[in-house]
């Protein structure tokens, strides 16, 4: 039964190519430290067992790669098998190895010196137990080798394995913050789309064909600019303002006396970029409960300026202010999420009824002009 290990979701893998690079790097220090040893040390007939240790490398190399495959087939394991299984391979690798070793320096190629000094080493310390003994002796101390090497590439491993998970969490919050921005740039207030067709029918059946005909056409326009963009990516402000400038034509069919809507835009933030329908909610408010249950004309003042590194944009209108701050807060809860995921804490949202009466919002995000 697989375990619930992230192991099992992220193997542990090294490239091929770094692992080979860890092989060969171990070697090499491992030749090149013993030669300078030997230099220094003075050791007898040390230049003599070159060639004899250059092939042994070559031998350590190839069992070591051996080590490395074995250890690649657990890459599915859990991280404590692996290094058991580490600690159990570097044993039989450092044995076949001190085997290689021995047949090396004291079968095929022997030297005198080195014959001379492991005899005399067998006779002062009155061991006369064989190859099996020196064998076993070399592979004792060759073992902390193999397995100061398995470690290294353990480590290695799961390092890759972190960074993958990593980017896979990342990946994964990603698409999480995407489909949530989808989500909340489709929340399309289905009272607006009720509400516009209530009107289209109480035009088409008091006469007023063309006018229902105009409201038709916007609407279209309206739905077909602000659906087929893509929910994820920004605009620039006048994009977003001409889209809201066609709701407000609409919604002025409903409210022909009581909508006045201005714009005030600082050239300065046209072309910065905002979230896609990011203003719609506002303006919804600022219709439903500024201008709907008014009895005279309500204006709605869309403004935006630049100040330092932020664009500034508001939404206000001179309705009646208390009715707005007893609303559900629906449409600013969408406004403010919508900007925490796209811009985290840079960006804020305050709304409140306005000092001179009404209700406004404001919105500050970072200035960007070059990512829509």
């Amino acid at each position: 039964m697989p375990s619930a290990n992230t192991s099992h979701d992220t193997p542990f893998t090294v490239q091929p190519r770094v692992a080979m690079l860890s092989i060969l790097g171990f070697w090499i220090f491992y030749y090149v430290s013993i030669t300078l040893r030997s230099w220094i040390m003075d050791y007898p007939g040390a230049w003599h067992m070159l060639d004899n240790r250059a092939w042994v490398s070559l031998f350590g190399i190839g069992f070591t790669y051996l080590l490395y495959r074995a250890l690649r087939l657990l890459c599915h394991h859990t991280l404590r098998v692996r290094v058991a299984a580490a600690f159990l391979f570097s044993a039989i690798t450092a044995t076949a190895y001190s085997t290689v070793n021995y047949l090396s320096f004291y079968v095929v190629d022997p030297k005198p010196a080195e014959m001379e000094r492991a005899a005399q080493a067998q006779a002062d310390e009155k061991k006369q137990d064989g190859p099996a003994h020196l064998i076993a002796e070399n592979a004792l101390s060759w073992y902390f080798f193999f397995v100061s090497w398995s470690v290294f590439y353990l480590a290695l491993s799961y390092a890759g394995a972190v960074r993958a998970s990593e980017r896979e969490t990342a990946r994964l919050r990603a698409a999480a913050q995407t489909a949530e921005i989808r989500a909340l740039r489709y929340q399309v207030n289905p009272h607006f789309l009720f509400n516009t067709l209530n009107s289209i029918s109480s035009l088409v059946m008091s006469g007023k064909r063309e006018d229902a005909e105009a409201m038709i056409l916007n609407l279209s326009t309206f739905f077909r600019t602000s659906l087929a963009a893509e929910p994820t990516e920004d605009v620039p402000l006048a994009d977003e303002i001409a889209v809201q400038k066609l709701y407000l034509e609409i919604e002025a069919v409903r409210f022909p006396e009581r909508l006045r809507p201005s714009f005030e835009i600082d050239p300065a933030a046209a072309n910065a970029c905002v979230p896609g329908l990011i203003l719609q909610p506002l303006i919804e408010n600022a219709i439903k409960y500024g201008v709907a249950p008014a009895r005279r004309p309500v204006q709605i003042c869309v403004s935006a300026r630049v100040i330092g590194d932020m664009l500034e944009v508001t939404v206000s209108d001179d309705g009646d202010g208390a009715k707005a701050a007893n609303g559900t807060g629906v449409g600013l809860r969408n406004v403010h999420d919508r900007l925490t995921a796209r811009f985290g804490e840079a960006a804020t949202l305050t709304a409140g009824k306005r000092s001179e009466g009404g209700f406004a919002a404001t919105l500050r995000l970072p200035l960007v002009y070059n990512g829509c």
